[in-house]
């Protein structure tokens, strides 16, 4: 556990830690706050945080991404016991992902809502045609 936590970036508790041993804090707090110097390593460090930050994102999007993938294929393999054939399966599939994947927009994720219904209801529907 604590090697996984070294490895990972430092957050900014950390980096502020850092300095703080190193002395750069109690220097730059003696500098002009609009000082060339002082104001480079307010730059560096917001620029360095937006680099942590975007890296941050992509993990986990990237773990969320797997999680919604493992659920999908969990979803998937419960449809195929209840008897859906793959064409059914796909449109159950797009109504699945309609609605786990949710829109900043409420307006979008309503309308997303209504197709993942109607999309559903074509299965069952075509799932009932077959089965008479």
């Amino acid at each position: 556990m604590e090697q996984q936590q070294q490895q990972s970036t430092p957050n900014r508790r950390q980096r502020r830690m850092m300095m703080r041993a190193q002395g750069l804090t109690r220097a730059l707090s003696k500098m002009p706050f609009l000082g060339p110097v002082r104001s480079k390593v307010r730059q560096e460090n917001i620029a360095y945080g937006k680099k942590i930050h975007a890296e941050n994102v992509k993990r986990n999007e990237e773990l969320n991404a797997t999680r919604l993938e493992a659920a999908l294929d969990g979803a998937k393999a419960s449809w195929k016991e209840l008897g859906y054939n793959d064409a059914e399966i796909a449109l159950l599939e797009e109504a699945w992902i309609a609605v786990a994947v949710k829109e900043k927009d409420s307006a979008e994720n309503r309308a997303n809502k209504k197709l993942a219904k109607k999309l559903r209801a074509e299965a069952n529907q075509l799932k009932a045609d077959r089965k008479n």
